[in-house]
């Protein structure tokens, strides 16, 4: 949110809930002060006759007497706005409420030991030093440890989120958290390897499509944690020899993007067999992916693993999904292949043809991203 006046502009985040709030007040009570015959002069607050706010702490009053709500003074909104802006995202819920049974002291000694303002003064990134206790207190700070240690803390939350940014596409190993943290050669407040571990979750639809990992992978054609095997009358197929948790993404499906129509042309060139064609819908387009075309223009050199995976309708541990990646060129649609449960080391990966068939007979097939 950014706040302009005439003299200066301020820009600061506010949480879901403040949000939400500013949004009940701008569809249900501002409509109601707004008169036809005020210049509201474009401001945001209005008073009941349809001015701008003059007195911000009377008007809060006015409007908190009118709808039965508690009370409080501009100063103690501005105090926990500073606060929630550089904290709420960072602090977990139970550590704020200990901080909040602390803290019951009066308003002078709470803007003296304001957190938000100590975070202004020393921000917590995963490079940053810790601020000692001579910088704290040359800052004007207390010399006790109440926010050097929840700074660590927002900081080591930090380093947690940028070691879990460098596996997006799959759980690391405990042993790959802990080369990651030797990489970055922190000496202190670092994260527990197996905490960062569990601390994994599938990487939403809007994460992956800008992943910078995972579009390389598509570029390159090199996913790791995959190999052929020749499974002998069946021929081949792909197998892991990684696991990968449910939700992780494994490869893409890789080819020529066309039209549907394009596709269907190709169809009827190989006596009707659908052979390496990925038909699939987006965004109201008919598209298909052409793999039969093989080895691709791109990669004349790669075997590439996923039109090599072979169908199942029962066994399936893999699920299409449809992304548009945010490749540096612009946006490409792409077919990944997300895991639908843990598959373990060595077992072959397998996936419904059903979907493409369908798509090609313009049956309405998911592709969508779902968050397990």
């Amino acid at each position: 949110m950014e706040v302009q006046s005439t003299k200066q502009s301020a820009k600061f985040s506010i949480t879901e809930e403040d949000s939400a709030m500013l949004d009940a007040y701008f569809l249900k009570i501002r409509p109601g002060c707004m008169q036809d015959s005020q210049d509201d002069q474009g401001r945001f607050f209005l008073s009941k006759q349809g001015l701008p706010v003059g007195n911000v702490t009377s008007d809060l009053r006015r409007l908190h007497e009118q709808y039965d709500l508690p009370s409080f003074s501009s100063q103690q909104a501005r105090r926990a706005q500073i606060t929630m802006a550089y904290s709420s995202s960072d602090e977990p819920a139970d550590e704020r409420r200990v901080r909040k049974q602390k803290r019951g002291r009066g308003p002078a000694d709470q803007d003296d030991r304001d957190f938000g303002a100590f975070l202004l003064q020393f921000p917590a990134t995963a490079s940053s030093t810790p601020p000692t206790k001579k910088k704290r207190t040359a800052a004007g700070f207390p010399p006790d440890r109440m926010f050097y240690d929840r700074w660590r803390s927002v900081q080591l939350a930090k380093r947690e989120e940028l070691l879990l940014s460098q596996c997006s596409r799959r759980p690391p190993s405990v042993s790959k958290v802990s080369r990651l943290i030797q990489k970055e050669a922190w000496t202190g407040n670092c994260p527990c390897p197996e905490d960062v571990v569990a601390k994994w979750r599938p990487a939403t639809r809007v994460q992956v499509e800008s992943d910078p990992w995972i579009i390389t992978m598509i570029q390159n054609q090199k996913w790791t944690g995959l190999a052929l095997k020749d499974f002998g009358t069946k021929g081949q197929g792909v197998v892991a020899t990684e696991p990968f948790a449910m939700g992780s993404v494994v490869c893409d499906y890789h080819g020529k993007v066309i039209t549907g129509a394009e596709g269907r042309k190709l169809v009827e060139s190989i006596k009707g067999d659908m052979g390496y064609l990925f038909f699939f819908h987006a965004a109201g387009r008919d598209l298909c992916v052409d793999a039969e075309t093989f080895p691709c223009e791109c990669h004349p050199t790669e075997n590439t693993m996923g039109r090599r995976i072979n169908h199942s309708s029962k066994r399936a541990n893999l699920r299409p999904v449809h992304c548009m990646m945010n490749f540096p060129e612009g946006q490409r649609d792409v077919i990944l292949f997300r895991a639908k449960r843990d598959i373990h080391l060595c077992e072959e990966l397998l996936f419904d043809y059903g979907v493409k068939r369908k798509s090609f007979r313009g049956e309405a097939i998911n592709l969508d991203w779902l968050d397990e």
